[in-house]
């Protein structure tokens, strides 16, 4: 996928951790970058992105999971998260294809966003299948497959019987039980402006402790480009086709699951502070946001967001 990971267990007494376990970690995140990689020209999703057939092409149960979760939280965010905007996101250079420096016509923002939307996508249970009704249409899944991956591995330790441990990829992380100390797992949360630190320097401590909880983290700091002095980020606004314009640098959001932490993180980067703010309060998500203001950074947290510090 692109990036590392990172899996730590606290074993318990007299317990042997084979070399087994973590080729089996490995072999699972191989066989899911194989489906969801765009990288890859013979994954699952490069093949239906590839056809332009408007046929039902089946998939694999890993894939509809990940499709039914983005179709749910693309209903939930009013349209924000939208994994059918793979064409888009190589347009403005941060997918498979080459990066680019400048910005492109509005000519083929308008031209390629008449080609997204998930009303052109349809999903069927039985047999898992998709199919797309626009033959133009193509899925970029990159913003909630990591964190598919950390659940599968998750589940895949609780299969194996262990019950303290976490689970990270690129930064998705999702956790069970406790640390080696008995305590939460502490996890820190880095600065936008400073990205080897902490937000230690921050108006609040900035490190959550987490037990059988998944965080995400999605912000504009790492994969952007500057034209004429204005920052174009990675995370493009389904709805008009362009980078996301707005204060919000960063953004973190607690789930039980790491797939919903993932798509909800992206989904608050493109909804901005005051719709984010809103969804979170009605149906109680635990989100966190860092905001540019004009003294410097400011983090607001929502109501669940408090209830995960109150203790600490």
């Amino acid at each position: 996928m692109g990036t590392s990971y990172s899996v730590h267990l606290v074993a318990p007494e007299n317990t042997q951790v084979t070399d087994e376990l973590a080729v089996s970690i490995r072999e699972t995140l191989t066989e899911l970058d194989h489906r969801f990689s765009t990288y890859i020209n013979s994954s699952e999703i490069s093949q239906f992105n590839n056809s332009s057939s408007e046929d039902w092409i089946e998939i694999s149960p890993e894939f509809l999971n990940v499709l039914e979760e983005g179709l749910h939280i693309g209903e939930l965010s009013n349209g924000a998260f939208d994994m059918t905007i793979g064409p888009l996101v190589d347009l403005w250079g941060f997918g498979p294809s080459e990066s680019r420096q400048t910005v492109p016509a509005n000519e083929d923002i308008e031209t390629l966003i008449k080609t997204t939307g998930s009303n052109y996508l349809e999903v069927r249970n039985s047999p898992p299948s998709i199919r797309k009704t626009q033959p133009l249409l193509k899925l970029d899944l990159s913003a909630i497959a990591k964190g598919f991956a950390v659940d599968q591995i998750w589940e895949m330790l609780a299969q194996a019987g262990f019950t303290n441990y976490m689970v990270e990829i690129g930064g998705e992380i999702r956790t069970r039980g406790m640390s080696a100390d008995n305590n939460d797992w502490m996890i820190g949360i880095e600065n936008p402006i400073y990205e080897t630190e902490l937000q230690t320097n921050m108006p609040i401590k900035n490190i959550v402790p987490l037990r059988d909880s998944a965080i995400a983290t999605s912000g504009d700091y790492r994969n952007y480009f500057l034209y004429e002095g204005i920052r174009y980020s990675h995370a493009i606004d389904p709805r008009t086709g362009w980078p996301v314009s707005n204060d919000i640098a960063a953004v973190s959001v607690i789930a039980d699951k790491a797939i919903k932490s993932d798509a909800l993180a992206t989904a608050s980067m493109v909804l901005g502070k005051e719709a984010t703010m809103h969804l979170a309060e009605k149906k109680h998500i635990a989100i966190q946001l860092t905001l540019r203001t004009n003294n410097g950074m400011q983090i607001i947290n929502s109501p669940a967001y408090e209830s995960y510090l109150a203790n600490f």
